[in-house]
């Protein structure tokens, strides 16, 4: 049995965002799991994912776990606010300022991993340790990060998911069969696609997916550092992995096997595993 997390809303500088929290510790139906020694923290991909994760609640039988919203994903308010990574960065400071963690483990799912790590390079004093899943924000000569915006449902299911028999994947083909006929994909339906997209554009339309500076500041990270890293991602290749794992002093990369960019979804389990030994 795994620990849910509960949804709720905290005011910020920018609005009122979504959050979702939960842990426990101790022993558990006769089993004793050993307690994560801070609140972590997860930032969510492009994709939006938050409550109701099941690697967010595999992490959550060991500790506090807080997972919020970014500005313009689900019902959190603020994008108009937010302009580029810095702002995000910011955002995500006046968060843990907001909630008193002053130290926590900081955990980022792609676009989430980039914020991840302009905070950490910022603020290293905050961040225990830090993971980087799968995460955009470097630019890499020969290795460009592929295209989201506006590209075939088809082709970006198969570059975020190694198994096509993937629910979301799955999805992702059937409504990309729909495309030529709009009328017939419900527009509740693909509405928080399309936000969802539209708040991902405002932090990295131009330059596309990084920060110039990221890479000369990475040095600043002071705790240790798990990359992951997805063997079948399409959207990220695994230069980028090995280039925040040269970078960050105290950083080690993993290979997950039979996942693609979207490995917390496809590996969980798995997934878990590998952070809380690492966190712990």
């Amino acid at each position: 049995m795994t620990t849910a997390l509960a949804g709720g809303s905290l005011a910020t500088a920018v609005g009122t965002v979504e959050i979702y929290r939960g842990g426990a510790t101790g022993d558990r139906a006769g089993e004793s799991k050993a307690a994560l020694p801070v609140p972590v923290v997860y930032l969510h991909s492009a994709n939006g994912e938050s409550g109701g994760l099941e690697f967010l609640e595999l992490l959550a039988d060991h500790g506090e776990v807080v997972a919020p919203v970014f500005p313009g994903f689900g019902a959190s308010e603020g994008i108009a606010s937010i302009d580029d990574i810095e702002d995000a960065a910011f955002h995500i400071l006046d968060i843990l300022d907001r909630l008193g963690l002053e130290r926590v483990d900081l955990i980022g799912l792609s676009l989430g991993g980039w914020m991840a790590a302009e905070v950490a390079v910022r603020w290293p004093e905050r961040v225990r340790r830090l993971a980087l899943i799968c995460a955009v924000g470097l630019h890499v000569d020969g290795a460009p990060i592929a295209e989201i915006f506006g590209r075939p449902l088809d082709e970006l299911a198969d570059a975020l998911y190694a198994d096509r028999a993937h629910p979301m994947a799955m999805l992702m083909h059937h409504m990309a069969t729909l495309e030529s006929d709009p009328s017939a994909i419900p527009f509740d339906l693909i509405r928080p696609v399309l936000e969802a997209q539209a708040a991902t554009a405002k932090i990295g339309w131009n330059p596309y997916l990084h920060n110039p500076k990221l890479s000369g500041r990475l040095g600043r990270v002071t705790g240790p550092t798990l990359v992951v890293h997805g063997a079948a991602d399409g959207i990220v290749p695994l230069a980028h992995a090995e280039a925040y794992a040269a970078a960050i002093p105290d950083a080690r990369l993993e290979v997950l096997r039979d996942a693609a960019h979207l490995a917390v979804l496809e590996r969980p389990v798995e997934l878990a595993e590998l952070v809380l030994s690492f966190l712990g």
